[in-house]
């Protein structure tokens, strides 16, 4: 268990971060978020879901506070919280606060009564004399191209690229769905969603399969 432990999650020991979300300093309060008010928070012996468990915090306790000690995710929530001590920038920000969102962080926490243990920080706020740090909004990516097609029966579809060409918004029939680009030797466009959708063709002419395998053909305007 140590071991799988130490392949998921890297320890921290240093001195507090000067970024708080990666490292809160010892005694900082802590409260309790995204658990429903009849629940409780989990404190395990380790930084994982696996580790046994310690004891709970309520939402809404009091004299909740960091230890000091923190577990981060290995590969970019590693790479960018170890590299905090001179601070983050927006985008370093936005990304801590992504690896929090995503259970990528845990915190070792220390309750009124005297119990110690691990809780994940994607249910634990950081406090500052009563106020709650909120995380900034993610840079938006820089748009390519903004193209339009007609599609029958199906209305209108909306083809956003961003830069790169890597990745694209494609709106029809009132939903979005982000596509990944897929290489094609003749093909201008090809793209793909997890869910089976996908995008083909060129900027006159496209075909769009839904999810369910239904195909649509779509000329520019």
């Amino acid at each position: 268990m140590l071991l799988r432990a130490l392949v998921l999650l890297c320890l921290s020991a240093l001195p507090a971060l000067a970024e708080p979300i990666c490292d809160p300093d010892r005694g900082t309060a802590l409260s309790v978020t995204g658990v429903a008010a009849n629940d409780t928070l989990n404190m395990r012996t380790g930084p994982a879901a696996s580790y046994a468990l310690v004891s709970r915090i309520r939402p809404g306790e009091s004299g909740v506070t960091a230890t000091g000690r923190v577990a981060w995710s290995k590969g970019q929530c590693y790479t960018t919280c170890s590299g905090a001590e001179g601070g983050l920038n927006d985008i370093g920000r936005s990304i801590a606060y992504g690896c929090k969102a995503k259970g990528g962080i845990w915190y070792e926490v220390r309750r009124k009564n005297g119990d110690t243990g691990w809780a994940s920080a994607k249910f634990l706020d950081l406090a500052d004399d009563g106020m709650v740090i909120e995380p900034p909004p993610p840079p938006k990516p820089e748009v390519e191209a903004r193209l339009s097609y007609s599609c029958g029966s199906a209305g209108k579809m909306k083809v956003v690229i961003y830069k790169g060409g890597k990745t694209a918004d494609v709106t029809i029939g009132g939903k979005t769905y982000l596509v990944v680009r897929k290489e094609h030797l003749v093909l201008r466009f090809s793209y793909a969603a997890g869910d089976g959708a996908r995008l083909r063709g060129g900027t006159e002419l496209v075909e769009w399969r839904w999810p369910g395998g239904n195909k649509v053909t779509c000329t520019g305007n």
